[in-house]
């Protein structure tokens, strides 16, 4: 791997090394030091779980770590990105951490020959992709099931604007998933092929194996939500959750919007921790990975 820009760019047999490699870096099998690797992380959208995670997994691969800060960057003072990129490049930056609003523009950045000794690593853009939560997610359903092809999945809350929602469903449907989206009808967006739409909470939770909640995205959204409505006919509460289902969340998680407060004492709750634990172990799989293969 050079990049890692998008779900669709991967195969299921190199998810499953991802999976194999993260769970070697937790079980403490594989020691891997990149103490000549420069990694620098540009985060141009809030983030809390990703953005520490892979630091931390940068510090665990004793890299070196640069935090590019936009605002106080030559970016405001009317320099290019793409000049600035370069610049990174010619100092000596081998990797990039990148989240940004624009849906292409870390595969635009990918694709410019003059960038070739960089790596890119998609943290999340636009509405559209977010890989590595993704693949952390399936690090965590994986550990919890011997087979994925007979589970069922439901995806509930913003499916139109969640860049996690379109990620994991493209991974998840390379293994036989059986996945179901739940939203109101303004929130469901484009319909995939393959994937199940519901606007009935009872009839998408029934005998769901994982409940995935979104929050409303509430800074991608022009229009008007009725949030009263959606607490009413969406929330996750514990009358709802299917009893033996296992409940995620990507986080960050609006309490009492789109899970009740109580609901995250649950036992089937537990599993949210869990995703930002296994965020760091699946990072630093992705890392090792690209920066092995620049001989670093």
């Amino acid at each position: 791997m050079k990049h890692l820009l998008d779900i669709n760019n991967l195969t299921a047999e190199e998810i499953n090394q991802i999976y194999t490699r993260a769970s070697e870096f937790e079980k403490g099998i594989r020691k891997s030091n990149h103490l000549n690797a420069h990694v620098a992380t540009m985060f141009f959208e809030n983030s809390t779980r990703t953005k520490m995670s892979f630091e931390m997994a940068i510090n665990k691969l004793n890299a070196n770590k640069y935090d590019f800060c936009a605002d106080t960057s030559s970016l405001n003072k009317g320099e290019d990105l793409y000049d600035t990129i370069n610049n990174l490049c010619a100092i000596g930056i081998n990797a990039i951490v990148m989240r940004h609003s624009d849906n292409n523009l870390i595969k635009e950045l990918a694709s410019k020959k003059y960038y070739q000794d960089i790596s890119f690593i998609n943290a999340g853009s636009g509405t559209n992709s977010h890989p590595t939560q993704a693949l952390l997610d399936f690090y965590t359903i994986k550990k919890h099931f011997l087979t994925l092809s007979n589970i069922t999945l439901t995806i509930v809350g913003d499916i139109a604007h969640s860049r996690v929602a379109m990620s994991n469903i493209a991974l998840l449907k390379k293994f036989n998933v059986k996945i179901r989206c739940l939203a109101p009808e303004n929130l469901i967006g484009e319909k995939i092929e393959g994937v199940e739409y519901h606007t009935n909470l009872k009839e998408a939770f029934n005998e769901a194996d994982i409940i995935m909640a979104l929050r409303i995205q509430k800074e991608r959204i022009q229009e008007h939500i009725d949030i009263e409505s959606y607490i009413k006919n969406y929330q996750i509460t514990k009358d709802n959750l299917p009893y033996a289902a296992f409940l995620m969340h990507p986080g960050p998680i609006n309490k009492n919007i789109e899970i009740a407060s109580d609901v995250l004492e649950m036992q089937n709750a537990r599993t949210i921790l869990h995703q930002a634990k296994n965020g760091v172990f699946v990072r630093m799989a992705i890392l090792d990975m690209l920066l092995s293969a620049q001989g670093l």
